[in-house]
């Protein structure tokens, strides 16, 4: 049986993780995205699930090679539940909004976007890290969802 405090440590390190990710994101510090997650953590981007990317490196990829967006997440509802004193789960809303024509604000959006996250936590070298996230898309308003052609086994980290 696991007392009050130490599940609460728990949760308050685990919750705010989906914040930092969101952060990271917006700020494009690809490097500090990848430190969110275990070394061999999956990542299922929102917009091209199906198709995890495997590992801290290939995760990074995803990030530090795109096209430099303006864009900004608004994360809510970060739910966190302790499966033990070293996992945990739990799930957040998202809403996202971006530019992909100028990376300089303010500027108006192509779209905007509301989905979540399923996410699972591990305590991994002293740290709470996401062991897995699985994103998906729930509506949008406006603009195109963006369509990512699958990814190659090689980018998903996979060979």
């Amino acid at each position: 049986m696991m007392d009050d405090s130490t599940r609460l440590l728990i949760e308050n390190a685990c919750g705010k993780l989906p914040l930092l990710f969101a952060k990271h994101a917006d700020d494009g510090d690809h490097e500090a995205i990848r430190n969110l997650f275990a070394e061999g953590a999956t990542y299922d981007r929102p917009f091209s699930p199906g198709y995890p990317f495997h590992g801290r490196d290939a995760i990074q990829r995803i990030f530090r090679d795109r096209p430099p967006i303006l864009v900004r997440h608004l994360v809510t509802n970060v739910l966190v539940e302790v499966t033990s004193k070293t996992t945990a789960r739990g799930s957040n809303y998202v809403v996202m909004m971006s530019n992909h024509d100028q990376i300089e604000p303010p500027s108006t959006s192509n779209g905007i976007f509301v989905g979540g996250f399923d996410d699972e936590y591990v305590l991994e070298d002293g740290r709470w890290r996401f062991a897995s996230r699985k994103g998906h898309l729930a509506l949008h308003e406006g603009g195109k969802i963006p369509a990512f052609p699958p990814p190659s086994d090689e980018a998903r980290g996979l060979k």
